[in-house]
Formats: structure tokens, C-alpha cells, sequence
């Protein structure tokens, strides 16, 4: 068996990637595959760290402001250059030191070379795995072309760095996305590629126990209060808006009495009313605040509490800080409104705990989740500007699917039948078992075509 390095900027959080690198471990591991991280940060996690490989660093942050955002920072394109060769040379050795203590023999690459925020660890990872002759499996979530932060270089350098780089061309290196649009859109470029989904562990289950039994009650949740859990990041391409308007729509007088019969089957008398509850990072901050514009203009209950969530189980001063997983046995509902996703780890989360989902038909959802036969309540796929700046679904399509949720919460019985279904399709399709085959397939070819 192999001694398998997977790097990326960051591992051990809460974002989409962490959570997917952490899958890849354990499937690797059950390969009986030794696996260590190299990141730039670790959150709760542990990794071998090369602090310029973080995306906070500020001289990282300096490059990347001056190559996609406003070049002012450098006299020349020259000196820009000259400052991610510096860059590049101190990850380097990092990331020798790594191969060299860990003794890795295959490395996969989480992103880097497919997202530009990091042009110094682009270079550092492709040169060193050249220079070692080292097996690599780039694994590619998202593409630079794909967000609008980075689709706009600011000289040449940097466009050539992206067409060079992004992902590099080399026949010994074997690329993996995970879903077929990506696949699609590298044979065009000239590149082939393995689809990879991303998946869940099926085999573990969220559970009430001593210390998240009071959930709900440390974050001001009334017994009554019908719970729609926002598990994703708050970014502009989430659709936040989205949720924040259906339960707006939940919120009218005429879907009461579904709420009330869903919160009298879990045991809660009186009034019932829909909370939308944000349990992960704020990562956009302008589009924070015209979220929370929104949010006061509809008048709905939204609670963001990030604060008391994390990675892992732990104490903040005198207050609990609750597992990234406890939110989802507490929630009622799942929304997942997003614009534009490579996969969609959140769905799938969803599905892995029994909620009904509410969600944006998102382009890589129609192509390669929905054709699975999951059941949902959908938002549609098409969305307006509104004069906020944010978007918006049609009307019609938001009350129907005010109308669909409010449905499933008046009938447990037919709740229970789709969150049912849903998960026996998941189990069979996009499994922690299903990952280890892919897997264990990729690596052994990725080891036989090594340089």
C-alpha cells in the first residue's frame, strides 16, 4: 500500500473541500492507504502546515488582490512576478520537506491548479511533483472560469499563468472532477478526465445525546419554531435570498396550520413559526449586509450562528459550540437555494439526514444528482435581478413551493416516505463504499501511468 499526501489551502473546516478531503481519507484509508494533509491552515484538524499556503496570508493576499482585482501594488508586472516566484520558492521547500518526511509516494492536489486565488502554490505544487517524479491526482472541485472573482486577470502575466496552469497538461497526470459538465468542459480543452461524485458516509448517523440535547434551547428556539437549516457558507452564489424569501412566504397566515400539525408531531404545542437558521461562515461581507437588508424588509426570523458552530464539539467562554453535524438533527427542513454549485455536499447532507429539501435547480444538479430520482421541492431554475440587487424566483414558483413544504410538514406519513427515499438512493449511489471503488481504481492507475 501507498503513503498517499492530499494538500490543499485549508483542511479540517467546515467548507465544502475540507469535508469532501476528509472522505477521501477515510475511503483511502479503508483502501489500507497511509494518507497525510499538508495545508496552509488546519482549523480543528491536523496537517502538516506551510503557512504561505494559506489563502489569508497576507503576502497571498497581496498577489491575488493586485493579479484579479486592481493592479497597484507593483511597479511591474516584473515585480509581480518576481513576488510569486518568491512565494513559490518558500512552498516549495515546504512541500519537499513534506514528501521528504512522509515519505509520499503519491500526492492528490485539492483545487490548486483548477481555482487561481493562489498562484504561488500553483507553481509549487506542479514544479515539485516534476522535480520528484512524484505521482499526482489533481483533483478538481471548482474552475477559476467559473467565478467571477477570477475570471478577469489584470496583465498578461497572470493570463498566461492561467492558460499554462489551470489546470497544467501533462499525460502522466491523471484528472479527476466531480461532475460531468467539468468533464465536458476539459475535453474541450484538450484535457481528459474521471468523474469522481462527491459522497457521505452512510454508515454514521446523527444522534441526540448529553451534550447537544439542549440545541435548540441554547439558541433561543422556541419549541414551536419549525426550522429551515441554511448549512452552506454565506456567499453571493449560495442564493441565500432565495430561502430568506420562502420562508417569508411560510410565514403568511394560511400555511399555519401545516406548521402547527409539524410541530405537534414532535411533541410542541401553541404557535409554530418558520426559522431560517445560517449555522455556517460569513465569507462575503457586502453580500452579508444586503442579505440582512432583505431580511428586514420580509420580517422573517433568521438566526445566524455560526458562532456556535464548528468542525468540532467544543466551549467558547461559558456558551457550547456544537458540531457542524448537530444542526441537521435539529433542523426540520433543509434549504438549499444555491446558483451554482460543482457538486452540492449540502444536498447530500440533506438527504444523509432525513430532511426534505427545498432547492435552486442548479445547472450540475439537473445534470448529474436529478437524473438519480431524488424527491425535492424546487425553486425552480431560473431567477430575475430584483431592485436589491439580489435575486429572486418568479412568484408562482415561490408560492408552489411555499405550498410544497408546508405539504410535507402537514403529513409526517408522506415526510417520512420522501426523506425515506431519498436516502436509500443516496446510500446506493453516493456512498462512502462507492467512493472506495472509484478510488481504489484511480490510484492504482495513477501509480502505474506515474512519471
Amino acid at each position: 500500500m501507498s503513503r498517499i499526501g492530499i494538500c490543499h489551502f485549508r483542511v479540517g473546516e467546515t467548507d465544502g473541500v475540507s469535508l469532501e478531503i476528509e472522505k477521501w481519507q477515510v475511503a483511502l484509508e479503508a483502501l489500507g492507504h497511509t494518507v497525510c494533509l499538508c495545508a496552509g491552515r488546519c482549523g480543528d484538524g491536523e496537517a502538516f502546515l506551510i503557512p504561505e499556503l494559506s489563502l489569508d496570508h497576507p503576502e497571498v493576499a497581496k498577489i491575488r488582490r493586485n493579479a484579479f482585482q486592481s493592479f497597484t501594488d507593483y511597479p511591474s508586472e516584473q515585480e509581480l512576478h518576481a513576488h510569486i516566484e518568491a512565494v513559490a520558492a518558500r512552498i516549495e521547500r515546504g512541500l519537499r520537506h513534506f514528501v521528504d518526511v512522509y515519505d509520499i509516494d503519491l500526492l492528490i492536489v485539492e483545487n490548486i491548479w483548477s481555482l487561481s486565488p493562489h498562484l504561488p502554490a500553483t507553481l509549487a505544487l506542479w514544479r515539485t511533483v516534476r522535480a520528484l517524479r512524484l505521482p499526482a491526482i489533481a483533483h478538481h472541485h471548482d474552475f477559476y472560469w467559473e467565478k467571477d472573482d477570477y475570471r478577469g486577470p489584470t496583465c498578461e502575466l497572470v493570463r498566461r499563468l492561467l492558460a499554462e496552469y489551470f489546470p497544467p497538461r501533462d499525460p502522466h497526470l491523471v484528472h479527476v472532477v466531480i461532475n460531468r459538465l467539468a468533464q465536458e468542459e476539459l475535453h474541450r480543452r484538450g484535457i481528459e478526465s474521471v468523474v469522481v461524485p462527491n459522497v457521505l458516509d452512510f454508515g454514521v448517523r446523527p444522534r441526540l445525546d448529553e451534550f447537544n440535547q439542549d440545541f435548540r434551547e441554547s439558541l433561543g428556539l422556541a419549541p414551536g419554531d419549525v426550522v429551515l437549516l441554511q448549512a452552506t457558507r454565506v456567499v453571493r452564489r449560495k442564493g441565500i435570498e432565495l430561502a430568506v424569501d420562502l420562508v417569508a412566504e411560510l410565514s403568511q397566515p394560511a400555511f399555519q396550520t401545516a406548521l402547527r400539525r409539524w410541530a405537534r408531531s414532535r411533541g410542541a404545542d401553541g404557535a409554530a413559526r418558520p426559522v431560517l437558521l445560517l449555522s455556517n461562515m460569513v465569507e462575503d461581507e457586502p453580500y452579508m449586509e444586503q442579505l440582512q437588508a432583505r431580511i428586514a424588509r420580509r420580517g422573517v426570523d433568521v438566526r445566524f450562528v455560526s458562532d456556535r458552530v464548528s468542525f468540532q464539539r467544543g466551549q467558547r467562554g461559558a456558551k457550547k459550540v456544537y458540531s457542524f453535524w448537530d444542526t441537521y438533527l435539529f433542523a426540520d427542513v433543509m434549504t438549499y437555494p444555491s446558483l451554482q454549485e460543482g457538486w452540492g455536499n449540502q444536498f447530500l447532507e440533506g438527504v444523509w439526514a432525513k430532511l426534505p429539501i427545498v432547492l435552486f435547480e442548479y445547472p450540475v444538479f439537473r445534470t448529474d444528482i436529478a437524473p438519480l430520482g431524488f424527491k425535492y421541492v424546487s425553486l425552480g431554475d431560473k431567477v430575475e435581478q430584483d431592485r436589491d440587487g439580489l435575486r429572486r424566483v418568479p412568484d408562482p414558483v415561490l408560492k408552489r413551493a411555499a405550498r410544497e413544504t408546508a405539504g410535507l410538514l402537514s403529513s409526517p406519513r408522506r415526510y417520512k416516505q420522501v426523506v425515506e427515499h431519498n436516502y436509500a438512493l443516496a446510500q446506493r449511489h453516493l456512498s462512502l463504499e462507492r467512493l472506495r471503488e472509484l478510488l481504489g481504481t484511480v490510484v492504482a492507475r495513477t501509480l502505474e501511468e506515474g512519471p
